[in-house]
């Protein structure tokens, strides 16, 4: 789901397919590689209410942010319902998990 336009500047990728509701049944949600480009990798994550996405670490800087339904995604030391128009920062190494409060599409981008 994206598209690649290249110049002398460089290069742009255009991402479609970030409120696409495209879950699965059982306990974790289904993560799809949408684009992979210099300096970052986007994920789209859709969750089924109630699935999990246990606690883990990401081997990056990362950027987290809900484009449909509400999302809790917590660390040790705070949790944030991610709705549409909130995002978080998290940096590399940090422990979190994710637990969908309703049917759920979340964007996840990994910096590089």
């Amino acid at each position: 789901m994206m598209s690649d336009s290249s110049g002398s500047a460089g290069t742009m990728t255009v991402i479609e397919g970030l409120t696409h509701l495209d879950k699965k049944d059982g306990d974790a949600p289904r993560l799809e590689k949408l684009a992979s480009g210099a300096g970052a990798t986007v994920i789209r994550m859709g969750f089924a209410q109630g699935q999990v996405l246990k606690d883990h670490r990401a081997p990056a800087p990362i950027l987290v942010q809900a484009t449909s339904g509400d999302v809790s995604f917590s660390t040790a030391e705070k949790t944030v319902s991610l709705v549409p128009g909130v995002a978080v920062h998290v940096d590399e190494g940090v422990m979190h998990k994710l637990v969908a409060n309703a049917d759920s599409v979340v964007m996840l981008t990994i910096l590089r």
